[in-house]
């Protein structure tokens, strides 16, 4: 990734694409709280605000208040359609939730969370509201304590030194010793199952999607509802619908899709 001191790092982009990401967050957003969460200047905020306004990614209403419009979706969207691996990824994805009735999505790793790129919701009422873009704790769900398994030794060191296990309910590891347990387990049996670890309602199987060259890239997992699955019947009922669209999936997925989980040569 580019830094400051590389001289292909283009200051003013990177300030842009930070005001844009903070807009993104769960507002109101003023110039004042913009600059506080990208700790950029106030004056450099407002340009960058007002230029964003200018190409129709944001609008400034009468308290002075900037929102993001639709425009941005071409953004996000420009991510799917740029790859056909998605389109193919899409129709398997809506097999298997048509198959099992529940919550089904496909995750990648970036930075230290899990993020759904593709996510197809149930008829059944979750206290979850996730969708495509969401982003989860790596070590506090299916999708991303699997990807976490599947990381190069040096990538997990960094990621675990760099992300305090904090309790998100009774029920997550916050013992790295006991973590570390979970992910060989997982990189043994070929699966992740969380349980009440993120929400206290909802638990997660997941199973991974390898690329061209035989490594994880990304995963497709099922939300459960805690209520209706415990882990046995989960992997009875649900993992072979889920290993039977990973296998559907597997060798088409580009490489780069897991570059974060390993250390590139």
């Amino acid at each position: 990734m580019g830094s400051p001191d590389n001289e292909g790092f283009v200051r003013s982009f990177a300030r842009g694409l930070s005001v844009l990401e903070a807009m993104g967050k769960s507002g109101p957003h003023s110039l004042v709280s913009i600059a506080a969460a990208t700790g950029l200047p106030r004056t450099v905020v407002r340009r960058i605000s007002l230029t964003l306004c200018e190409l129709g990614y944001s609008v400034q209403d009468s308290d002075k208040v900037f929102h993001l419009t639709p425009k941005v979706l071409n953004l996000g969207m420009s991510y799917l359609t740029s790859l056909p691996f998605w389109g193919h990824a899409q129709r398997v994805l809506e097999s298997l939730c048509a198959q099992l009735q529940e919550s089904c999505a496909i995750a990648v790793f970036d930075g230290s969370e899990a993020v759904f790129v593709l996510r197809i919701p149930s008829s059944k009422i979750m206290s979850l509201r996730l969708g495509m873009g969401s982003r989860l704790p790596a070590y506090a769900t299916a999708p991303g304590r699997l990807l976490l398994a599947h990381c190069k030794p040096q990538v997990l060191r960094g990621y675990l030194d760099g992300h305090p296990l904090k309790a998100l309910t009774e029920n997550t590891l916050v013992d790295e010793t006991q973590l570390l347990s979970s992910l060989a387990h997982i990189q043994q049996n070929g699966y992740a199952w969380v349980e009440g670890e993120f929400d206290t309602q909802v638990a997660g199987l997941a199973v991974p999607i390898h690329d061209e060259n035989n490594r994880v890239s990304a995963v497709i997992s099922a939300n459960l509802l805690r209520s209706e699955f415990d882990g046995a019947k989960a992997v009875e009922q649900v993992l072979p619908a889920l290993r039977s669209a990973s296998m559907q999936l597997a060798g088409l997925a580009p490489a780069f899709l897991g570059s974060r989980l390993h250390i590139e040569p």
